[in-house]
């Protein structure tokens, strides 16, 4: 039962964790304001775009190293992320305890998951979605990549204004995603795969903003998980060796 829990665990951190950590070096809060012009989805990721650093900036990262920590039920998580968006290569790695639980690999066209001690090739359309997940923010490349966008409104969330965006990938998976009408920023994604994800705790990268903790809340899970993001590396020079 620990192994199954422990599995359903990695498999929703995989999923939630795309690129969201930081250097060993100093961090310096940014003050972000952007004003959004007219609420369509457009505008509302051009906005964003902005908000952590600029087209210019977020075109240039051509990779990313990752690392973040994680406790959870008193068990030590580790993920490690990998995305070379250039090459289309993804590497997502969750370890429990200091063990390996699932393992996610895209490289070469090909795509499978690893996980005790069983491998499984996924199927082309899933391979295709983890092709999203190369790049540090595949927010700018959605409507390239084949995703459908659409604006549902401004609610109240947690006491914060935001705009939700319906995002419809190609196979038909739904996402609800939400960016603060204040900063722009994004502060949560909703699906039924991954449950709620918020990001908090925006800090500057290398010119870049990135969100420091993410916290899960899944009705599977009993209580929230909470991500402190650790480490995070652009532009490495990488082999396939990075990838096993």
């Amino acid at each position: 039962m620990n192994k199954i829990k422990s599995l359903f665990l990695s498999a929703l951190l995989l999923g939630a964790v795309q690129g969201q950590l930081i250097a060993n070096t100093p961090l310096v809060k940014r003050k972000i304001e952007i004003k959004v012009e007219e609420n369509d989805p457009q505008t509302i990721i051009q906005n964003y775009v902005k908000a952590v650093g600029g087209k210019e900036k977020i075109t240039a990262i051509k990779n990313t190293t990752m690392t973040g920590e994680a406790s959870f039920m008193g068990q030590s998580i580790t993920i490690k992320t990998v995305a070379d968006s250039e090459n289309e290569r993804l590497l997502q790695s969750t370890s429990v305890g200091g063990n390996v639980m699932q393992q996610t690999v895209l490289m070469n066209g090909k795509a499978q998951v690893m996980a005790m001690g069983q491998v499984q090739e996924l199927p082309d359309e899933m391979t295709q979605l983890l092709k999203t997940q190369t790049y540090a923010f595949p927010e700018m490349n959605y409507e390239s990549l084949g995703f459908e966008l659409e604006y549902v409104g401004e609610e109240d969330l947690d006491g914060e204004k935001v705009h939700k965006l319906q995002i419809k990938a190609p196979n038909g998976m739904v996402t609800n995603e939400y960016y603060s009408v204040a900063s722009s920023l994004k502060v949560r994604t909703s699906s039924e795969a991954t449950g709620d994800i918020s990001y908090s705790d925006y800090q500057e990268v290398d010119g870049v903003l990135f969100p420091m903790t993410l916290t899960i809340k899944n009705a599977m899970l009993p209580e929230a998980l909470v991500t402190k993001m650790t480490s995070v590396k652009f532009n490495q020079t990488l082999t396939d060796a990075d990838f096993n």
